[in-house]
């Protein structure tokens, strides 16, 4: 990239122009998802740096064993995560290295203390200290090393401290990144035009109101109409059209009705003997237990889905209070719930802490003078001694401590001193300084009951499933059979990236697909055109794959998808023709227009820096690009759902701004570098991502 080359070579002196064109530029050289590497043992390379797939199953599944066991990830869903995470941040090292850009530890030390991140801020409230003391605390050289708790700390800080630091790199990225675009005057001249506010007064009509049987659209059409919109099928990386089956692999009537059965024996067992001993060594159920509060619902309601009765219910009735969730739609689990035992304790403290470096003596002596005593500001300014006094606005809650510690906070809730931890390098005195009133925290097991469907279940599923891909060996008897054998066809379009089939974009981030289904695409990869696969199964669905096409460079016409499109495009463009001539000229101002058309006058301002929500944009910004030429007149435009009589009735210029102060708008909102940093760091260098390979 020869606009970062120049950046990196000159980053400190460095003024340039970029506009729209070179940033388009940049941007279009995307992640490349496949590509052919010289050895397997790659999963992705970024610029000449070779990530090794051992070094990247490591890290894997590290991540993997962190998950909650009732929110595991896909496997492959959660790989391709992970490794565009790991190559974002060797893309933002590189890119920083060649332009000098350094983080020192200060600096993310600073940060750490001053603005630590969530992690951090929780581990602090868990144990009544604030971020200097932690630090202080992991990096004193006299802590005990085989303080397993003290070292799993650590490791979390370590985490935390290189995100922070590519946070930081990022940002000092984007602000020379920043720096080097200015604003000439043409784009000052363009910015203050994008301001102009127009007045406008319209009438439509929806294309929807010309019958389709009107409208004829023949394969020239379509085949124009793809000759001309040809880069909007534009793929960077060779795809596959495929159709597939999917099973689901549900219990029957009989399996549930066994399993009902079972349910009501442990939940009869759970209610009429102690604690959990009548269900510990159940091997149907699961157990695992939570303790809160009823201020703090939503620890207990993670376990539950928020299900803020079931609480409600164990709460009311106390000790040995049993309650049930039972599944819905295709959920399997059933979850069975039991208050174990209650206690008092007290609710949020304040503490004051004091660390004591140094041999047993001097603890000792310490811990006599506090006793005494002895205010912990008087200790100040001892080099081996550092306090911390409590925040009433940061009170932590003593539900949080483990119960050794909660222990120590309830039997010195009078206030006097008592020792946090010590080993023969420290110690750490505390006191309760503030405190809420005891309140009644609840144990509460909880036991889940899967209800799987029976191995004669899943073999008559596979039988039959089986028995149709027999009888459908031809891959148009495949799809074309579906629907008389009771299955359902599916059709998609799949890429070397994609990790599960079915998954979709929607307004609220990608919807999960079909769980383990990354196995099928990596054979749909490996098949040819006209391939059937054999039946992959797991504990959820079958799922049989047919290879169609391979698409490389751009998805022909002929993808259903595609010519799909095309026909609503013709129709729209054919039928925007013919309502042009049916009004065109017919009428001499908006109202004229809204009585031909039947409909009602509307009114919009309009500005082509700004959102359109009322007519479309393209229309939106024709009648702005006219500007005051387009005052008093009437236009009739065709849009893609729509055409359009619009009149321009009045303006309201743009406000006149320093020249300076409209360069920095230009840039804010032509050119968003910390929002786009991620998409311009992939367009910098070369980016294969090998994972397809290891499916």
């Amino acid at each position: 990239m020869a606009a970062l080359e120049k950046i990196r070579k000159r980053a400190a002196i460095l003024t340039i122009v970029i506009g729209a064109g070179l940033l388009a530029f940049i941007l279009e050289e995307a992640v490349r998802a496949s590509g052919a590497f010289t050895t397997d043992t790659l999963a992705a390379k970024v610029g000449n740096e070779k990530i090794e797939m051992q070094e990247f199953q490591n890290i894997s599944q590290a991540r993997q064993q962190q998950q909650d066991a009732d929110n595991k990830v896909d496997p492959a869903v959660m790989q391709q995560q992970i490794l565009q995470e790991v190559i974002q941040e060797k893309l933002l090292t590189q890119e920083c290295d060649e332009a000098n850009i350094k983080v020192t530890g200060e600096e993310v030390t600073e940060l750490m203390v001053n603005n630590p991140p969530q992690a951090i801020q929780q581990i602090c409230q868990q144990n009544g200290i604030d971020p200097k003391s932690l630090f202080d605390l992991l990096k004193n050289p006299n802590a005990d090393p085989n303080d397993q708790s003290l070292q799993q700390i650590r490791a979390l800080y370590e985490q935390e401290s290189q995100k922070m630091a590519n946070q930081l790199m990022q940002a000092k990225l984007g602000m020379l990144l920043m720096g080097c675009l200015q604003a000439n005057d043409i784009d000052i001249e363009l910015t203050k035009e994008e301001s102009t506010v127009y007045n406008v007064t319209y009438a439509k009509v929806d294309y929807a109101t010309v019958d389709d049987s009107k409208v004829k659209v023949t394969d020239a059409d379509l085949k124009a109409a793809y000759d001309k919109y040809k880069n909007l099928f534009k793929i960077d990386d060779e795809s596959r059209r495929v159709h597939y089956i999917k099973v689901d692999v549900d219990p029957s009537a009989k399996d549930k009705a066994a399993a009902a059965a079972k349910i009501n024996k442990i939940y009869a067992s759970l209610q009429n003997m102690p604690g959990i001993s009548g269900i510990r060594a159940n091997s149907d159920v699961v157990l695992d237990s939570v303790t809160t509060t009823q201020a703090d619902k939503q620890v207990f309601g993670a376990k539950v889905e928020n299900k803020n009765d079931v609480f409600n219910n164990l709460v009311a009735g106390g000790l040995n209070t049993c309650d049930k969730k039972d599944p819905t739609g295709r959920d399997r689990n059933t979850f069975m719930y039991k208050v174990t035992s209650t206690y008092q304790s007290i609710d949020s403290i304040g503490l004051d802490m004091v660390l004591v470096q140094g041999p047993k003596a001097r603890q000792d002596s310490v811990f006599a003078l506090l006793e005494g005593g002895m205010a912990i500001d008087s200790l100040a300014g001892n080099a081996n001694i550092q306090i911390q006094k409590s925040n009433p606005q940061q009170l932590a809650r003593a539900f949080q401590f483990p119960d050794s510690l909660r222990t120590k906070i309830n039997s010195n809730a009078s206030g006097s001193f008592f020792t946090w931890q010590a080993n023969n390098d420290g110690a750490i005195f505390a006191k309760v300084a503030q405190s809420k009133p005891a309140i009644t925290f609840y144990n509460i097991a909880r036991a889940k009951f899967v209800d799987y469907p029976s191995e004669a279940t899943v073999t008559k599923l596979q039988e039959d499933l089986q028995a149709y891909i027999n009888k459908n060996k031809d891959i148009k008897a495949f799809e074309k059979n579906a629907k008389a054998a009771h299955y359902e066809i599916v059709e998609e379009v799949v890429t070397p990236a994609t990790t599960q089939l079915g998954a979709q974009q929607s307004q609220f981030g990608r919807m999960p697909g079909i769980p383990e289904s990354r196995k099928a695409i990596k054979w749909a990869y490996e098949s040819k055109p006209g391939t059937i696969s054999q039946i992959f199964s797991d504990d959820n669905a079958l799922l049989v794959v047919a290879v169609d096409e391979i698409y490389k460079d751009y998805i022909p016409m002929t993808d259903p998808t595609v010519k799909q499109q095309l026909t609503e495009l013709v129709k729209s463009e054919k039928k925007a023709e013919m309502l042009m001539k049916q009004y065109k000229g017919k009428a001499n101002d908006v109202a004229g227009y809204a009585a031909l058309m039947k409909c009602n006058v509307d009114s919009a301002n309009l500005s082509m820096g700004a959102p359109q929500q009322m007519l479309e944009s393209r229309v939106a910004g024709l009648v702005a690009g006219l500007g005051a030429k387009a005052q008093g007149k009437v236009q009739l435009i065709a849009g893609r759902n729509a055409i359009y009589a619009v009149q321009v009735v009045g303006t309201t210029p743009a406000r006149d701004l320093p020249k300076q102060q409209v360069a920095m708008q230009y840039r804010q909102q032509h050119f968003p570098i910390q929002q786009m940093l991620s998409a311009i760091l992939q367009g910098s260098r070369k980016v294969k991502n090998n994972l397809i390979k290891f499916s």
